[in-house]
């Protein structure tokens, strides 16, 4: 009797032992899951913008049911809201640590290179139709306000570095680029202008403005 109870232990200990690894490895399938499903979705959205993609799009592209893709995000609106967000993580991640590696003026040339880039890959409408979500749009304007300290404490990290001159306001400058930023949206220049006109004369121009001799050299050796 004593030997059944144990076996019966035995059993029960596997048998619980298999349950877990079983939700460890559902837990591992989701998780993949969700960022095949973001990475998926977030290209989607930049190409062809945000309306002209549809739950459906995104499930047939992975193979998996529309009943699964609401499972793990409810709707459109949160899903969308999940890409805004893990892609300003992995660039915040990366610029974080390209700026612990590398002097300012490299760094402003990334984020030029980077800029450039990801908007050449964005499809305008992607604009226009992240419009139409004021959740999201509040969450991307509360990321971008968070940054400002770090803006100001890199610039004048720059000054420090002899790259930046000492004579400028960066708090007025921190404004001035929050204002370019938001011209060029109300007023959808990308429509009429390309990415690199855009970035170079509302990003570079102003940049060299407050660059010294040193941090101008850097920048015509790197040809920008």
């Amino acid at each position: 009797m004593k030997t059944d109870v144990f076996f019966i232990f035995l059993v029960s200990l596997s048998a619980n032992w298999l349950d877990m690894q079983e939700i460890k490895d559902l837990n591992a399938y989701r998780i993949s899951l969700k960022d095949k499903i973001l990475d998926t979705a977030h290209l989607a959205f930049a190409q062809r913008g945000i309306r002209a993609v549809k739950m459906d799009d995104i499930a047939s592209s992975l193979s998996i049911s529309k009943r699964t893709l609401y499972e793990i995000y409810g709707d459109k609106e949160s899903l969308l809201f999940a890409c805004i967000r893990k892609d300003i993580q992995v660039r915040s991640d990366y610029m974080k640590d390209y700026v612990a590696n590398h002097n300012v003026i490299d760094v402003v040339a990334e984020i030029y290179r980077k800029n450039v880039d990801r908007l050449r890959r964005t499809n305008h409408l992607f604009y226009l139709d992240i419009q139409q979500y004021p959740k999201i749009v509040k969450y991307i304007e509360e990321e971008h306000a968070h940054s400002h300290e770090k803006f100001i404490s890199f610039m004048h990290r720059g000054v420090r570095e002899g790259y930046f001159r000492k004579d400028v306001n960066y708090e007025l400058i921190s404004q001035l680029f929050d204002n370019i930023g938001d011209f060029v949206v109300k007023n959808q220049l990308y429509m009429q202008y390309s990415y690199e006109e855009l970035m170079v004369n509302l990003m570079l121009v102003p940049f060299r403005g407050f660059c010294t001799e040193k941090g101008l050299k850097v920048l015509n050796q790197l040809k920008l």
